[in-house]
């Protein structure tokens, strides 16, 4: 992780709290505070976080397969299992659904970033009027 999103993330949970303390002296109650204030400026590092988690958990395979348990073994461990004993429907179903994840979760990511910057643009448009 670079510096300057550790910095952004530390000014986040600074403003976390300010937020909150605004919130409740604003009149909404601390589940309200949580849900419509904490939790949507918290939102984008903790998807970050699970798509890093999950990123790293199929990117590591050498590691997991030496690792893993006989109870929880990681997704790249049962895939490679699957392949090894032979070619089941079950595996090309798990690629696909796989495969699907990762592009929707892309074109999500993408689709919101592109709105983003036609936000900026707008706004720019906007304050240079």
């Amino acid at each position: 992780m670079s510096p300057s999103r550790v910095r952004s993330s530390v000014s986040r949970a600074c403003c976390c709290s300010t937020s909150r303390s605004a919130a409740l002296d604003l009149g909404a109650t601390p589940r309200q505070a949580l849900h419509r204030v904490i939790l949507p400026e918290i939102m984008p590092g903790i998807v970050t976080g699970d798509i890093m988690a999950f990123t790293m958990s199929v990117d590591d395979f050498v590691v997991s397969y030496f690792t893993a348990g006989t109870t929880n073994q990681p997704l790249s461990v049962v895939i490679y299992s699957m392949t090894r004993h032979r070619m089941t429907p079950k595996i090309n179903a798990v690629s696909t659904l796989l495969f699907l994840f990762v592009l929707v979760l892309l074109v999500i990511i993408n689709v919101s970033q592109s709105r983003d910057e036609k936000r900026r643009e707008a706004a720019r448009r906007e304050a240079a009027s």
